[in-house]
């Protein structure tokens, strides 16, 4: 996945990630790259649950390097995910 989308940044937060998950928690991932330049914000995860190969549910939340950067700096779910998450 890393290759095919040339993923610059992953970071992995959410309950999953903090170690307080419930039976169906879902693994949340954030994906940096360029490659989703252009691309509606609601497609660019198309594609990208063929590479995933665990057992728990994954919400891919994809963003360009320079949305992340913007997002990185207000109180938003980037801010979040980068101060309690795991950057991979």
């Amino acid at each position: 996945m890393a290759k095919d989308y040339e993923i610059e940044r992953i970071v992995f937060f959410g309950s999953r990630a903090t170690g307080d998950y419930g039976k169906h928690s879902d693994v949340d991932l954030i994906l940096v790259s360029k490659k989703f330049r252009g691309k509606s914000f609601l497609k660019r995860p198309l594609g990208l649950h063929r590479y995933w190969k665990m057992k728990y549910p994954v919400d891919f939340i994809c963003y360009t390097p320079e949305e992340f950067e913007k997002l990185s700096k207000g109180v938003t779910i980037v801010q979040q995910a980068l101060k309690k998450g795991i950057e991979i």
